[in-house]
C-alpha cells in the first residue's frame, strides 16, 4: 500500500507548497480512497492537475455531491 502522506510531504517540499499536516493528511486520505476505489496508484502531480480548483467553486460542488452520495448510501443501508 503506497504511503501517500510521505510522498505528498516530499512533493510539497520540492515545490515550495505550504500546507499544514492536517491538510496533507486529508489529501493523502483522499488519494488513498481513490487508490482503493480504482485499484490504481495515484500520481501526485496528476492528482493535483485533476483536482485543481482556483476559485473553489468546483470543490464546493464536489463536496456537496459527495455528501449527497454518502447520505444516500447511509439511508439505503
Amino acid at each position: 500500500m503506497p504511503n501517500y502522506l510521505t510522498q505528498l510531504a516530499k512533493y510539497n517540499e520540492e515545490n515550495n507548497i505550504t500546507a499544514t499536516f492536517s491538510e496533507m493528511k486529508k489529501t493523502a486520505r483522499r488519494m488513498q480512497k481513490l487508490n482503493d476505489e480504482t485499484g490504481l496508484h495515484v500520481e501526485i502531480e496528476s492528482y493535483f492537475l485533476d483536482y485543481a480548483d482556483e476559485t473553489g467553486e468546483l470543490a464546493t460542488d464536489n463536496v456537496l455531491a459527495e455528501n449527497a452520495i454518502n447520505a444516500a448510501r447511509r439511508t439505503a443501508a
